[in-house]
């Protein structure tokens, strides 16, 4: 029963977002004149791009997945990442074996460094896991993903939508992270955790980011339908896959390593600190300040929670907040 459950709670996540993205995608069908085909390559490319991405985090469903991917089964994962693509493909022309070879290359490096040499102490950070996130990092930064869905502009949400596959089926079904906190469940708790680390991030924000002149009062509110929808963007884009990388992943590794969950979370958060400093104007010191500091209170909502829902949570209301009130573009 626990296991119908959480496939039925999953089922109706999926369908809710699918709703709500296909009523916005709805004017850039008209927009673009799309037809029918390409629409539905589109959309199903990004259906099932969201239920790799989400899977993992979903439990009833993450237990019923895990005996299907057992043993040598393992190795067809990159496969199965690859599939969201061909639908793309199918419906909108754009097939190029290059895309398929970048694709299936970025996932299948992950299951080669965990298949072939298996982390020992799953509780904390191995050589393998640097290589992991190293060859993460360079997918990302390197733009592996840039030009893959160009139809009918450039669809970079669906390769975010990737690599949050690959990394959660990494961690969750291949290298088994303990307490990765990858569980999309929503409590009184988990919203406490989320609020009290958004306020508290915020008291010390707002003052020190118009003090540094990084961010301005430029409200560009256009209504609260507006607001929910680049939260839930934001969320599912952005957040979600930095929260998993930084707080699921390294933080809860690294501080195994280092017999220290504070220590550990003031360590990840200077990396997150320093992953911002590329932004423009390079080097973005201020950036690097303001998202450190950001980088404690997501941690500090994770430790308090268990769930990287708190810190993605907490992460996606100061996205949404400094876009909507503060931007200065």
């Amino acid at each position: 029963m626990e296991m119908v459950r959480g496939r039925t709670g999953a089922a109706f996540g999926v369908a809710a977002l699918a709703f709500v993205f296909g009523a916005a995608g709805a004017p850039y069908v008209q927009r673009f004149g799309l037809g029918w085909r390409a629409v539905a390559g589109i959309y199903g490319c990004f259906l099932v791009s969201l239920i790799l991405a989400l899977a993992p985090g979903w439990v009833g469903l993450r237990d019923w997945i895990v005996g299907r991917v057992a043993g040598s089964r393992v190795w067809a994962l990159p496969v199965v990442w690859c599939v969201p693509y061909l639908l793309y493909a199918t419906g909108t022309g754009d097939f190029r074996w290059v895309a398929v070879g970048r694709l299936f290359g970025a996932g299948a490096m992950l299951v080669v460094i965990y298949r072939l040499a298996p982390v020992r102490d799953l509780a904390r950070f191995g050589w393998q896991d640097l290589v992991a996130a190293g060859w993460l990092i360079g997918v990302l930064m390197g733009h592996q993903l840039a030009g893959i869905w160009n139809v009918p502009v450039n669809l970079d949400f669906i390769g975010r939508l990737f690599l949050i596959a690959m990394a959660g089926w990494s961690w969750v079904f291949v290298r088994t992270v303990p307490r990765l906190g990858y569980e999309l469940r929503l409590s009184w708790a988990v919203l406490r955790a989320a609020g009290w680390n958004f306020f508290l991030f915020a008291v010390i924000a707002i003052p020190a980011g118009l003090a540094l002149g990084f961010i301005e009062w430029h409200p560009l509110h256009k209504g609260v339908a507006d607001f929910a929808l680049v939260f839930l963007e934001i969320f599912l884009f952005i957040a979600l896959l930095e929260e998993l990388f930084f707080r699921g992943f390294l933080q809860t590794l690294i501080a195994e390593n280092l017999r220290s969950a504070r220590a550990g979370q003031i360590l990840v958060s200077c990396l997150f600190g320093l992953f911002h400093i590329l932004h423009a104007p390079f080097p973005n010191w201020r950036y690097v300040l303001l998202a450190t500091v950001a980088g404690w209170f997501y941690g500090s909502a994770f430790l308090k929670s268990g769930t990287l829902m708190s810190s993605a949570l907490a992460h996606a209301m100061v996205d949404t907040m400094w876009r909507t009130f503060f931007s200065k573009s």
